[in-house]
């Protein structure tokens, strides 16, 4: 008989389950055996003695030189059934009692720096290996920082750590691991050395380190001492050792040379954090796949070396991958279509001859546990779950590694560090909303390093993909994920380079308190002009005006920007307390913008009322800069449209008056007529507007300053100066081009009378979440919002505001009240329920009343004017927009319509309806054509097309006429108005939305029967259509108002008005064009 033996590794002390091993040599075995005793147990090979035994301390081990333990008590039964299991060595020949100098002694001189070469057959270090190995090496020798070494997965970073040990003769290094799974491979890996000494890179005389696996605590400061002073390498987890008392990690800094940091995305996480930084900054390297956070923290330390994914990709370190999506909306019904196609994506890999596993992954126990039961159906794949805390976890574990369980149903753990190749087949239950783990998690699946396994595939629901940008691209369908995988990674960690190489040439940065990095400025600034060619921004120019300061800091980068960080210690201001004090924390940036002909000097700060100009002046030379002010400033406001002021600062411009004075509200509308008469000089305004379609914010003071409520880093601080820069020095701008797209902003106590409101709409809000977000419950009935919809309840021209919230089955009416609080004499606002249905809303894990949330998150309704109620506020246009251009107006026959017939309902269509007509004339213009029509529609009829550079959306909003007759009755047009206006908020939410809308609400019902609303193309036409849609094509689009009632030639100068004020709305807001259908 055959038995294969242990690897030759002296297990050197065990206590508290903590463990420190030693290597000797790889796992022999024994042909041809015979049992020449059993009492003790000795076995005989090729004239060599081996003595079997279960306990440690069996006297008979010493007359051997072999002896191996045993899992239990072996007997030649056990032993002949194959029933003895072999543990580990006790005795060999080869293990040898060194300390760990005597083995770093071993390595000196005896690194091989072997390239591989496939053509060659030579086996080495891969290039991304070697490269890493090169930049570590350099970085020890003059370490400024912690270092940060970037190898996604599968590229062989845990060789690389080992190389660098080795080649680095490393006297004492601690390695830290997230997960006790990743601790047991990795630390596997250093007591064997992984394949270095097989290709020959460390020579055979190396002896291997001595390994400490820490698995437990110690119970006190001398032990774990004495531990790590045993040792060459200490592994052990972040959770572990973060738990140590401070003595302890006092003492890690101080026994190890070097602290190597796997999974090292993680490190800014407190915890994590809190331990890195008790060691000094040139002991630490942090490896990992993904530098960067989804959270928007950066790694702190210096990128030494990054290999791309694309880089990974190219090299070809990995496969194929097969993407498999579904799209349903149903979840329950997802589970059922993601377990048939993974389980038959299985079976076909099987029967090619691959031993693939699957692995579905789960967001919590309890999703594994219900997607298990899906998985269940299939016995002969033996599924299996597991998640921290099932039982038998360990044994679940170990029967996966051995390949027993074909499908695997489990939580985040195996995502991480769980190294188990056969993993082929990743089915998604559960969106991952984080892009380092899933672009890590992704890696693991799609490796090259073993020949005998086919690609990789990846299955999940392409309905609920994650919200991150990044992520959605991985979950388009048909999407080449083998070009996208590079690309996200390339991206994501370019913002990070970006950042970083920004703060490349600053050279004090580690004694800086405040991370540069993490510094998140409100983008505002001042500009100066400067003719000089030369700066001193070191801080002894200019230090003396500081001297007020108990901290000031500062750095550059000596080409254009340096940072001041100033601290005060200030007095609280609720008490007098010598001992109690505040430090307040100031900053000022300094952007020097030396392109050609430009020559302009940015100051951002957060101190109040500071110009800078004595800074500048001892940085850039006395008399060297000139603020810039005045009206040049308001040029900011070029190309922004429909403009909400809300604050205008003037002056007098009288002789030397000098008498400022703001408006607010109300007083607003005071300023700007002044401001047009004459009377008053602008001097400050902050407004909010749309620029190309846009909503942007910006503010500016006659005296320089100019701000906006973005944030950003030092770098797109940087940036957005420039550009702001090119704006206000550019002559060929009007100054006064704030005052000409201007809104007028009041409060009412009473309704707008004599104005038509043509529309309500939901907060704007609610726009900036995705639909899926919010859920209706009437008399306990849950409704999606694409099948819910606002609407003006018989409006009037001065009657109290109505409106009602419409599903198929239910239409809840409300009352907007208004009026003037005679306790505070203020105005208020209150919104009343008309109608007896229990009514909630489901948002964000809360549940409330739908009036309540109609009153926190008031709706918007529209006028026939152009002008806006929300809640007590009414926004007016300044100008009134003129009639609709004739070129808009185009005619049509309508012949066979019955123009008092709108809807074409469902199959069989209503063949004389204004709907069926005009799909059917529109219809070889589009390669897909969707019917919308009903509660909460986009609009009546979707028309799309693929121009190639960009997706064209067409909304068609249609309208009968009343009697059928053509006529001018404005009541025709105020309702169909209101929906142009209305479909205008898709234009300013993601291109997923209004697709994902359009697949939730197909198929057409009605009164039990259905259709598709697809009229031209199919599912996947449409489908294909709105994935390139997503984060990357651009979507343009175009308005129209069908209404046969009105004639071009004979219509009114009102309804001409009404429709002038959509198109003007639609132009300004969302840029986007309108035409009217009529007759003639």
């Amino acid at each position: 008989m055959t038995l294969v033996l242990p690897k030759i590794s002296k297990l050197i002390f065990e206590n508290n389950g903590n463990e420190i091993w030693q290597h000797f040599g790889d796992a022999p075995y024994l042909d041809n055996i015979q049992i020449t005793s059993t009492t003790p147990f000795i076995i005989e090979c090729a004239g060599v003695n081996f003595i079997l035994t279960s306990d440690k301390s069996d006297p008979n081990i010493g007359a051997n030189e072999y002896a191996l333990l045993t899992s239990k008590k072996p007997t030649r039964a056990d032993f002949n059934a194959g029933k003895i299991k072999v543990r580990q060595w006790l005795k060999h020949p080869l293990f040898q009692n060194k300390t760990p100098k005597d083995v770093v002694d071993t390595w000196v001189d005896n690194f091989k720096f072997i390239k591989e070469n496939e053509q060659a057959n030579i086996k080495g270090l891969r290039p991304p290996q070697l490269a890493a190995l090169y930049s570590i090496l350099a970085h020890v020798q003059n370490p400024e920082d912690k270092a940060i070494v970037v190898m996604p997965t599968g590229t062989g970073k845990t060789e690389t750590m080992l190389a660098t040990l080795i080649a680095n003769c490393c006297d004492r290094l601690l390695v830290s691991v997230p997960s006790d799974s990743l601790r047991t491979q990795i630390s596997d890996k250093f007591i064997t050395l992984g394949l270095l000494k097989e290709f020959g890179i460390v020579e055979a005389s190396c002896l291997n380190p001595i390994v400490g696996i820490i698995n437990h605590g110690f119970p006190n400061a001398d032990e774990l001492k004495e531990f790590i002073l045993k040792c060459n390498v200490v592994v052990s987890t972040m959770n572990l050792l973060t738990g140590f008392s401070i003595e302890q990690k006092a003492i890690l800094n101080d026994s190890f040379s070097h602290f190597f940091v796997d999974e090292a995305h993680h490190s800014e996480a407190d915890t994590w954090k809190e331990l890195i930084e008790k060691f000094k900054t040139e002991k630490v390297i942090l490896f990992t796949a993904t530098p960067f956070r989804n959270d928007g923290k950066s790694l702190q330390g210096k990128v030494i070396f990054s290999f791309s994914l694309r880089k990974a990709q190219e090299q070809k370190y990995y496969k194929t991958i097969n993407y498999l999506p579904i799209r349903e909306y149903n979840k329950k019904l997802a589970d059922e279509k993601i377990v048939d196609k993974a389980v038959q994506q299985l079976k076909a890999d099987i029967a090619a001859g691959y031993n693939h596993i699957l692995m579905a992954r789960c967001m919590s126990k309890k999703r594994a546990l219900e997607v298990f039961e899906y998985y269940k159906k299939y016995p002969e794949h033996k599924p299996v779950v597991v998640y921290t805390g099932v039982a038998g976890l360990n044994n679940k574990i170990e029967a996966i590694k051995k390949g027993e369980h074909s499908i695997i149903v489990c939580v985040n753990m195996l995502g991480e560090g769980f190294d188990l190749p056969n993993l082929k087949i990743a089915a998604i239950h559960d969106e991952r909303q984080s892009l380092p783990v899933t672009l890590q998690f992704i890696g693991r699946f799609t490796r090259t390093s073993y020949n005998e396994l086919g690609n990789a595939s990846f299955i999940t629901n392409t309905a609920y993909p994650p919200i991150h940008e990044e992520l959605d691209q991985l979950y388009a369908r048909n999407a080449d994920w083998n070009l996208l995988l590079p690309r996200f990674s390339a991206n994501a960690t370019q913002k990070e380079i970006n950042i970083k190489e920004f703060l490349d040439g600053f050279t004090n940065l580690d004694d800086s308190v405040i991370p540069f990095a993490q510094i998140n400025p409100a983008l505002s600034t001042i500009i100066y002009k400067t003719t000089v060619n030369e700066w001193k921004p070191a801080k002894h120019y200019w230090e003396e005006l500081f001297l007020s300061y108990e901290h000031v800091f500062s750095d550059t980068n000596h080409r254009d920007t340096f940072v001041i960080i100033l601290g005060k210690i200030e007095r609280i201001e609720w008490g007098n307390f010598e001992s109690v004090q505040n430090m307040k924390w100031d900053i000022i940036i300094v952007h020097w913008d030396v392109r050609p002909n430009v020559n302009r000097i940015f100051l951002n700060t957060s101190l109040k009322q500071y110009s800078g100009k004595d800074l500048l002046e001892k940085v850039f030379g006395e008399g060297a800069v000139s603020l810039i002010t005045g009206r040049g400033v308001f040029r900011i406001f070029h190309n922004v449209n429909r403009l909400s002021l809300f604050n205008v600062g003037t002056r007098r411009g009288i002789g030397q008056d000098i008498t400022f004075q703001s408006y607010f509200g109300k007083g607003v509308q005071d300023g700007i007529k002044l401001l047009e008469q004459g009377t008053l000089i602008k001097n400050n305004i902050f407004g909010v507007g749309y620029k190309k379609g846009e909503k942007t914010s910006l503010g500016c003071s006659v005296k320089g300053k100019i701000w906006s409520y973005q944030r950003g880093n030092l770098d797109e601080l940087t940036k957005w100066c420039k550009v702001i820069g090119d704006i206000v020095e550019d002559e060929t701008i009007d100054p006064n081009v704030v005052l000409q797209h201007t809104l007028a902003i009041e409060k009412l106590s009473q309704r707008p009378l004599d104005i038509m409101p043509i529309l309500i709409d939901w907060n704007p809000a609610l726009y900036e979440n995705i639909e899926n977000r919010y859920e209706l419950v009437i008399d306990g009935i849950i409704f999606d919002f694409a099948h819910v919809e606002l609407n003006l309840f018989k409006p009037t021209l001065d009657q109290p505001l109505q409106f009602s919230v419409d599903t198929d089955q239910f239409s809840i009416r409300f009352q907007i009240n208004l009026g003037i609080n005679p306790a505070t004499n203020e105005t208020y606002y209150e919104i009343v329920k008309l109608t007896n249905e229990n009514c909630l809303i489901q948002f964000g894990g809360k549940t409330e009343s739908l009036v309540q949330f109609f009153q926190d998150n008031v709706p918007t309704i529209w006028f026939a004017d152009g002008s806006q109620l929300f809640g007590n506020l009414y926004v007016k246009l300044k100008n009134q927009p003129d009639v609709i251009s004739q070129d808009s107006i185009i005619t049509d026959s309508w012949a066979g319509v019955n123009i008092e017939k709108e809807s074409q309902d469902i199959e069989p269509y209503i063949q004389d309806s204004i709907q069926y007509y005009f799909i059917e004339k529109i219809k070889n213009d589009f390669q897909v054509v969707y019917d919308d029509d009903g509660k909460g529609e986009i609009a009546d009829i979707i028309g799309i097309n693929d121009t190639g550079d960009a997706i064209d959306v067409h909304l068609y909003h249609l309208k009968y006429a009343l009697e059928g007759k053509v006529s001018n009755n404005i009541d025709n047009f105020y309702q169909v108005c209101g929906q142009a206006q209305k479909a205008l908020k898709w234009k300013h939410k993601d291109g997923r939305e209004i697709f994902t809308h359009l697949f939730k609400r197909n198929p057409k019902k009605l009164n039990g029967a259905s259709c598709s609303r697809i009229i031209k193309g199919s599912e996947d036409d449409l489908e294909n259509l709105l994935e390139q849609a997503k984060w990357t094509k651009t979507i343009r689009y175009h308005m129209y108002i069908v209404q046969p009632a009105l004639s071009k030639a004979k219509a009114s100068n009102d309804i001409l008005l009404l429709l002038g004020n959509v198109q003007h709305c639609l132009a300004t807001v969302g840029n986007i064009d309108l035409k009217v259908y009529s007759s003639q």
